[in-house]
């Protein structure tokens, strides 16, 4: 297939939605929400009874792309809050497109400007249905599991990326991939125990409407802990909650009943390890992909890292991954 541009790709859709879905939409009449990101497009449409519709073109260049809908089919047959699935075509050399319900544009994060109380009414909500997705039993592939060399590999980016090239500090990066805790981490995760997890569960990938969460991008879903994704989830960058608000969150969740058990210093540990990734990430994108409007994000997950570094016990497990990670981004510490 020749290189995919975004008028390509809305004729293509249009042609989809004509022939599988009886809807007679001129490429022009699609919205593009998001272009080429990952080898995915995503358009949204109105139907003629005016009920939106979410149409996604995606390629192979991401391993995971191709998961969205198989994913998308066992998370609706589980009961998790998902869009529903309208259609769906696959086309040669691993692209497809899909329609599905379009749920709106109000996030998660949309809600970062507002008070504390709408902030913990919706992420409660948010809490009971991850839980929902954690309790799945997948009968559907699943992205590889974490494991040593994912929890590995989620250093050695932080430490290309975030260290080496941003920061342009080798010898940090250097440090901190030969850091006995760093090591002893990568361990102690993967002997644990895993679940089904979303994998990227941050604001922007939660939609809210009628009062309930939905998850959207959930197609790198995989086992893991469980605690990753709360981690993910309170100590997101993008929305930054204050630490009472997050406490008090996470205290939530460990008190709900009937849900998956969970351990407070797993979550301690799991914030450490996601907030290593973001960073990596921001500048990763930022730099290489030259998305430079993540470079704002950097100093604030930095903040959150480095606060939540402090506040951990000396008695906890994460309390040496701590100290190493602090060492890294404070040289003089």
């Amino acid at each position: 297939m020749m290189a995919a541009s975004t008028e390509s790709i809305a004729h293509l859709i249009a042609d989809f939605l004509q022939h599988d879905m009886a809807m007679p939409v001129l490429p022009e009449q699609l919205q593009c929400i998001s272009r080429g990101a990952s080898g995915r497009w995503i358009m949204r449409c109105n139907s003629p009874n005016g009920s939106g519709i979410i149409c996604i073109y995606w390629t192979a260049d991401r391993a995971d792309n191709a998961s969205f809908v198989p994913t998308l089919r066992g998370l609706l047959e589980s009961g998790v809050h998902v869009p529903r699935l309208y259609a769906c075509r696959e086309l040669e050399e691993g692209c497809g497109i899909c329609a599905v319900e379009d749920l709106g544009d109000r996030t998660l994060l949309s809600l970062r400007g507002e008070g504390n109380t709408a902030l913990r009414f919706a992420y409660e909500k948010v809490l009971s249905c991850l839980d929902a997705l954690h309790r799945t039993q997948p009968a559907w592939p699943l992205q590889p599991a974490f494991n040593a060399s994912l929890y590995d590999w989620e250093h050695e980016y932080f430490a290309q990326y975030l260290l080496g090239q941003h920061s342009n500090r080798p010898d940090l990066a250097q440090r901190f991939l030969e850091a006995t805790p760093r090591k002893e981490v990568v361990s102690f995760l993967s002997s644990l125990p895993r679940h089904p997890i979303h994998r990227d569960c941050q604001s922007e990938n939660i939609l809210l409407r009628d009062g309930e969460a939905y998850f959207v991008d959930f197609q790198g879903m995989r086992l893991g802990l469980p605690e990753y994704d709360i981690a993910s989830l309170l100590y997101d960058p993008y929305v930054d909650l204050s630490v009472q608000l997050r406490t008090a969150l996470l205290e939530y969740r460990l008190n709900m009943s009937h849900a998956i058990p969970l351990r407070k210093e797993l979550v301690e540990l799991c914030a450490i390890q996601r907030i290593l990734q973001a960073l990596g990430a921001y500048a990763n994108i930022a730099h290489n992909k030259k998305k430079t409007h993540y470079l704002q994000f950097i100093p604030t997950a930095e903040k959150i890292l480095l606060e939540h570094c402090s506040c951990i016990a000396s008695s906890s497990p994460a309390a040496s991954f701590a100290a190493c990670v602090r060492s890294v981004l404070l040289p003089s510490f």
